[in-house]
């Protein structure tokens, strides 16, 4: 009887290999002889998933975007529509050991970028994929008047920003997990408010 692979199963393994190179070594210590030594897997293995060093780079990114993504669809929702995205934001902060994990993957991403364009795609493809989603999300809030002053795009590029600085300060311990969440929580108030309600209406 033939052995049953679990493809998905071996990416995610893969794929956390790919991630702790990039953490340790940077992007430029990630080649295919390094991802076998690191994985276990074969060279020949390897490449019949990802056959050069630019696939396994943009493979890395889009499995951090895809696992990232999975963990926003999967936290239950929150009756408040307020305490629901913002339970969701949080999750994108470096505060447990898997966003932590994807946001340094992310940062070495963005400094490889400033210098070397070809990896600009992968490093886009973590910012388009969240900020679709914040313009998604944002737009419903619209629909239902909670954002007075701000379009959907206005608004997540706001936060967007907002989450990228909050996460490069705890990456290097500069803030507590405490006053992110803080920090986070007043930003969103002062976006959405209920209609109806004084601005003042959430601490």
């Amino acid at each position: 009887m033939p052995r049953i692979v679990d493809h998905d199963l071996r990416r995610a393994e893969l794929a956390q290999a790919v991630w702790s190179l990039i953490r340790e070594h940077g992007l430029a210590g990630v080649t295919i002889r390094s991802l076998s030594e690191r994985s276990g897997w074969s060279s020949g293995a390897i490449r019949h998933y990802l056959p050069r060093r630019e696939a396994i780079l943009n493979f890395a990114a889009q499995q951090i975007s895809e696992q990232a993504g999975r963990r926003l669809r999967e936290l239950a929702p929150h009756p408040d529509p307020f305490e629901d995205f913002l339970a969701r934001l949080e999750l994108t902060l470096p505060l447990d050991a898997d966003s932590r994990l994807w946001l340094e993957v992310w940062l070495a991403f963005v400094g490889a970028a400033v210098s070397e364009p070809n990896f600009a795609d992968a490093q886009g493809l973590l910012y388009r994929d969240l900020n679709t989603y914040f313009q998604e999300v944002l737009a419903e809030f619209s629909r239902h008047g909670w954002l007075p002053a701000h379009t959907p795009q206005q608004a997540a590029t706001e936060l967007h920003a907002l989450l990228d600085g909050l996460s490069v300060h705890l990456l290097l311990s500069q803030i507590t997990p405490q006053r992110a969440r803080e920090t986070l929580r007043a930003a969103l108030a002062r976006l959405l408010v209920a209609p109806g309600a004084p601005d003042s209406s959430r601490p």
